[in-house]
């Protein structure tokens, strides 16, 4: 769930003008930091950040300890439910911020590198012992230390107020929106599902009317034929027609069967017998038919044409294509055109 919620995170272009008027009136850098699998940061502005940090997560333990001293601060701020000062393992003093939606997190704001006093070579010789063995030098280290900003207690502490509040209400309020959009695009489904199905409650009704009407006929024009095997003829021939039209739907058998007339394991039988094939290994030979002429001539994904050819289920769609062809859907794809002209799933 947390994903789902950070996934549109990141969209939030607003966000990008509250880091970076942030900055500007600070000094002080911001950090996203989504709740993903790989606990992506996202830092703005990159060339403004400290020197002293970037030096310091330019070693490997270093970086390693930056993270640790983070996801404390994190921790400590999510039992809050607030904004949490810290100092890091390098002597900076960083602010983390959770980002919260209904009570969920979704990701958190860092802020900070900076000094709440006016750092001296006097400091630094007492920290520098601590950080001996990132192996960075000293002279190096002691003067990007001295030029790290230093910002006023207090300030810090409505900055980072400011911050929590602003970020968060700002994310309920686009995650509100973001979810109203969800809903309307589902109620678009369900409409396009429900006139798909009266689409194909017609065609089942003109399919009855259409036997109907040979039986009609029949009795008026082809009493020296054997109307039994005449009727059976016609009423799979239109069955087949109506697959060739409606395979990219919902058929059952059991609704066309019902359209027919027949029981439906009469008609299975009766199908089986003309055609060859069962119901079901009809319309699925139809469904690939469909595919390959899809995967030959366009640029659709094959995740899109299981779709769209009205499989339901990619896993099976892969299992049946290869049961028809012997082949991956994606090798039959690569055979018939450059692999560079279509969409890679």
């Amino acid at each position: 769930m947390n994903e789902l919620y950070s996934k549109t995170l990141r969209e939030l272009g607003i966000l990008d003008e509250i880091r970076e008027i942030y900055y500007e009136n600070t000094g002080m850098v911001i950090s996203f930091h989504y709740f993903r699998s790989d606990n992506e940061l996202d830092f703005f502005p990159l060339k403004q950040r400290s020197e002293f940090c970037k030096l310091i997560q330019s070693s490997e333990c270093g970086m390693r300890k930056c993270i640790e001293s983070d996801n404390k601060g994190l921790k400590n701020a999510k039992k809050i439910g607030y904004y949490n000062v810290y100092r890091c393992h390098a002597g900076l003093i960083n602010v983390a911020i959770p980002l919260m939606y209904k009570g969920k997190d979704i990701g958190a704001i860092y802020t900070g590198q900076v000094l709440l006093d006016i750092p001296t070579e006097r400091t630094f010789r007492e920290l520098y012992k601590g950080l001996e063995q990132l192996d960075i030098g000293y002279n190096i280290l002691k003067e990007a230390y001295l030029k790290v900003k230093t910002v006023d207690k207090e300030r810090l502490h409505f900055c980072a107020r400011l911050l929590f509040l602003i970020a968060n209400y700002i994310i309920s309020a686009e995650k509100e929106i973001f979810l109203q959009r969800d809903i309307i695009q589902k109620d678009r489904e369900l409409y396009k599902k429900e006139k798909e199905k009266i689409k194909l409650e017609k065609e089942l009704k003109d399919l009855s009317i259409s036997i109907l009407e040979f039986h009609k006929k029949t009795r008026e024009d082809f009493n020296k034929i054997k109307k039994e095997d005449l009727k059976n003829d016609y009423i799979i021939s239109k069955a087949q027609l109506f697959i060739k039209t409606n395979y990219d739907r919902n058929i059952k058998l059991e609704s066309v069967a019902q359209a027919v007339y027949l029981s439906p394991n009469y008609f299975s039988s009766m199908f089986k017998k003309i055609t060859g094939y069962t119901f079901s290994s009809y319309l699925v030979k139809k469904r690939i038919n469909a595919a390959k002429e899809l995967l030959k001539n366009t640029n659709f994904s094959i995740k899109e044409i299981v779709y769209m050819i009205g499989f339901e289920d990619y896993n099976y769609f892969n299992r049946a294509f290869r049961k028809v062809e012997k082949i991956p859907p994606a090798q039959y794809r690569k055979l018939c055109k450059p692999s560079h002209h279509f969409k890679v799933n």
